[in-house]
């Protein structure tokens, strides 16, 4: 409970500090397009995360610039007989602005995930957890997250932002996020779990969107090390 706690405190007020870092995260990036990217922390955000004595290995801070956006949209899948398998779409807002953050706080994926968003004022926070069809406690797993700087942001045209693998191999193989779109490719893998974590910035009012779109074209992507 403690530890929940910290994460609530920790995104509160790394939210609250956002509010002053998104216009500059803005003047940053408007020469860049509509692009999505890890955080660059500041000063003060740090100062933050050191009192807190944090693990961030566990904490998934991105910055996004999304022109002509009217909202965004959340999607969790796993990956089944080669294709994605919509589990729930966990959250969404209508933004103000085209600018802001998002925060993702998880271990794995299947003892729950808690996600925020910041924009122009706006906070949304939500928790979810994949209930796995069989017992996970013993398996292996492995993580990645966006981490090209920066992902170019199409409209309605989703973007992973996490993949995360369980399996019982004894020989674990993880892949960039970019493999969301090559799911037969994963498949080959033989892992008995492989979800995903997306976000859709839409042109079209909250609640208007397409509930889950299709995943787009990934281009050349590799294996993470």
């Amino acid at each position: 409970m403690r530890t929940k706690r910290y994460i609530s405190l920790f995104l509160a007020a790394l939210m609250a500090l956002s509010l002053t870092a998104c216009g500059r995260d803005q003047e940053e990036k408007k020469d860049k397009g509509s692009n999505i990217s890890p955080t660059q922390l500041s000063e003060e955000e740090q100062a933050l995360i050191d009192l807190l004595t944090l693990n961030m290995d566990s904490f998934h801070l991105l910055s996004f610039q999304a022109e002509g956006a009217k909202s965004l949209q959340f999607h969790v899948y796993e990956l089944v007989d080669g294709e994605w398998s919509l589990l729930q779409s966990p959250g969404g807002m209508g933004l103000a602005a085209e600018s802001g953050r998002i925060a993702l706080s998880f271990g794995k994926m299947t003892d729950g995930v808690r996600l925020a968003v910041q924009s122009e004022g706006q906070v949304i926070s939500n928790e979810f957890k994949i209930e796995a069809a069989d017992d996970v406690s013993n398996m292996a797993f492995a993580t990645s997250t966006l981490d090209k700087v920066p992902t170019s942001i199409e409209l309605d045209q989703e973007i992973p932002l996490v993949l995360q693998v369980a399996t019982s191999k004894n020989e674990l193989r993880m892949y960039q996020v970019d493999y969301f779109g090559m799911p037969r490719e994963l498949a080959k893998s033989g892992y008995e779990h492989i979800y995903a974590i997306t976000v859709t910035f839409s042109a079209q009012d909250f609640g208007a969107a397409p509930s889950a779109p299709s995943a787009g074209p990934s281009a050349e992507p590799s294996p993470a090390e």
